[in-house]
């Protein structure tokens, strides 16, 4: 991927720990790489190191051996493990568990009665792993209560959603439909999903009033969820029939379209759009000022200041000139399109 020479280098620890680890570091894993903070460091991984371990993915790890619940800024646990230890609800105030209903701040997920408080808990633990995620990096937070529907099965979740497994959810103002969430675990996609969800909402809630082009919002939504190594892994059984990359103006057309009728269709564009976007905000955010100035940017357009003035303040670009840098026929992908799936979701 073509860069400007004003960026920044990765530490000097992650280096030295690349050089040590050669080709046979084979525990090397995309967990292992540096987690998004504010700070950083960004770029977090080289092109090459993407195209051997994929990018940054730390959305499993809450299903292996030794995991603690995070701790807020307030002492207070958050996110997988904090509301359902040892197969048992861990009561706290605003904590409201019903038989088909499980709320929790902005949150309330309604599902069939038959699932157990300790089989749904979980979803909203990731949920609240967004909100914070959003508060903590961006400065956003949810104004409003989002209700999620869980269905009972796939074909289930179709019927209620119009779509198709591919998009893993349907938000519309403050209700959402999700895939079965013991589907999205048995496809270990029950973080990204979900973290996805929960910052997709948060972001219209803050920018209802000057939406971001497409493909920065769902490109926004791919990073924060940690989906970029899954979104280029999608890739594989489509680089047969040609380049994956597309521009900026054909990714906004798919997201902007709606599901296609044509079901094949609908599946390769919508995650070849989606790929794209990612492509694009990897480069803003890694490469061009990291969470910091993203958060500035999405501030200023959160408080009305328009987007081309957000852009030049904080980029020095306006939208159209910023666009065209990230535009992925022009940049191209890490490490020549080699980025791959290296089990992401298996412990190292």
């Amino acid at each position: 991927m073509k860069r400007r020479n004003s960026l920044l280098t990765l530490t000097a620890a992650l280096a030295a720990a690349l050089a040590v680890a050669g080709p046979a570091r084979a525990q090397m894993h995309a967990s292992e790489l540096p987690p998004l903070t504010l700070e950083g460091p960004y770029p977090r991984v080289s092109e090459a190191v993407a195209g051997k371990l994929g990018f940054p993915d730390h959305l499993h790890a809450y299903h292996w051996s030794g995991w603690t619940p995070a701790v807020g800024a307030d002492g207070q646990t958050y996110g997988p493990g904090s509301l359902c230890r040892t197969n048992a609800p861990a009561p706290r105030p605003g904590l409201v568990i019903d038989v088909s209903t499980k709320s929790y701040g902005p949150w309330v997920l309604r599902h069939n009665p038959g699932y157990g408080d300790c089989d749904m808990l979980p979803c909203v633990e990731l949920l609240e792993l967004a909100r914070v995620r959003m508060q903590d990096l961006l400065g956003l937070a949810p104004h409003d209560t989002l209700e999620i529907v869980n269905p009972n099965s796939t074909p289930h979740y179709m019927e209620l959603a119009g779509y198709g497994v591919w998009r893993m959810y349907r938000l519309e103002g403050n209700r959402a439909v999700i895939e079965p969430f013991a589907v999205l675990l048995a496809r270990t996609l029950d973080g990204h999903a979900t973290v996805m969800l929960g910052c997709e909402w948060i972001l219209r809630q803050n920018l209802a009033k000057q939406p971001l082009p497409a493909w920065l919002h769902q490109g926004l939504v791919e990073y924060l969820g940690e989906d970029g190594i899954h979104l280029a892994d999608f890739m594989t059984e489509f680089r047969a029939n040609g380049p994956v990359t597309m521009g900026p103006a054909q990714i906004n057309a798919i997201l902007e379209a709606g599901v296609d009728p044509d079901q094949a269709k609908d599946r390769e564009q919508f995650r070849k759009a989606c790929y794209n976007a990612f492509l694009m905000t990897w480069q803003l955010v890694e490469y061009e000022g990291g969470m910091t100035a993203l958060r500035d940017f999405l501030g200023q357009a959160a408080a009305g200041i328009p987007l081309d003035q957000a852009a030049r303040s904080v980029y020095g670009l306006d939208m159209a000139t910023l666009t065209s840098m990230l535009d992925p026929l022009a940049s191209g992908e890490p490490a020549a399109g080699k980025v791959f799936n290296a089990a992401p979701h298996k412990e190292p």
